[in-house]
């Protein structure tokens, strides 16, 4: 292997690792089970992780064996939250849409292999029970919300992400990917994707794929209401209000990013330092 396949190849092992972390949260996970996870032998993601914690990309909390995300990655996400905060540009469409519904309206975003709740609008009519709530992660392929997401994916990202996923999951939880394929499919077809979870309280969503400029997924727009109000003309209408706003949010967010001026502050004390305006 050339000195430049094996630099994109140590930079896709480190986001692999990076993406795995974050699927368990702060708790972490041990070095088995990132190993069983990504399918790199145990050698390899301890040498990766390693390096990782020289440059606060991860921690090792005292007293555990377990590795999580690090306080740069932290500081990353503040870096970039103006680029991409989806949540301030989409919180209109999400109250407008639990007031014109009554249901409850969630935005939802990838996170490595999850999809993360974002935001919520809580509608007149919701169901009392809820199973998804602000800041919960779920694997891309469970509910409605992700699975928008996950179907609108290139065919090599769903192969990974579902080939992933199905190792976290138990035994029992298979049959939700067991059909993957046929879910994805049909989502491409209708532009939105509906689940029922008859288990829990007869729960359905509806959930809309919100694109960029490319037609890539960033994020889905999601409704929640009782299982037996989701067919027939509610269906067809509320799928049409979510992909509506979808698109409006796309409008929003790109035109936001294409304005967006960086302010940087720290130059201002600079030049008035440089100025004699500042005491050194």
């Amino acid at each position: 292997m050339t000195g430049k396949t094996e630099g994109a190849q140590s930079i896709a092992r480190a986001a692999l690792l990076l993406r795995t972390l974050s699927t368990f949260g702060a708790t972490g996970a041990s070095l088995m089970q990132i190993s069983m996870l990504t399918n790199l032998p145990k050698a390899t993601v301890h040498r990766i992780l390693a390096a990782m914690i020289g440059e606060r990309l991860i921690e090792r909390p005292a007293g555990t064996r377990h590795y999580r995300l690090g306080p740069d990655i932290f500081a990353f996400g503040f870096a970039v939250r103006e680029s991409f905060d989806l949540k301030q540009v989409a919180r209109p469409s999400l109250d407008r849409l639990a007031s014109e519904t009554g249901a409850a309206i969630y935005l939802g975003v990838r996170s490595g292999y999850d999809m993360l709740c974002l935001d919520k609008s809580n509608g007149a009519s919701e169901p009392q029970a809820l199973l998804l709530e602000v800041h919960d992660r779920w694997p891309l392929g469970i509910g409605s919300f992700s699975l928008a997401m996950l179907a609108f994916l290139t065919e090599a990202e769903i192969d990974e992400v579902v080939e992933f996923n199905q190792r976290r999951i138990r035994e029992e939880d298979t049959l939700t990917f067991k059909h993957i394929r046929r879910s994805i499919q049909k989502t491409r077809r209708n532009g939105f994707a509906k689940r029922t979870t008859r288990s829990y309280r007869g729960l359905a969503g509806v959930a809309a794929p919100v694109f960029d400029d490319r037609r890539y997924p960033i994020a889905s727009l999601c409704a929640v209401s009782d299982a037996s109000s989701m067919h027939g003309s509610y269906l067809t209408e509320l799928a049409q209000k979510l992909m509506r706003e979808a698109a409006l949010i796309t409008k929003l967010y790109e035109s936001g990013r294409l304005q967006l001026q960086q302010q940087e502050k720290w130059r201002l004390a600079v030049r008035g330092s440089a100025r004699g305006l500042i005491p050194e």
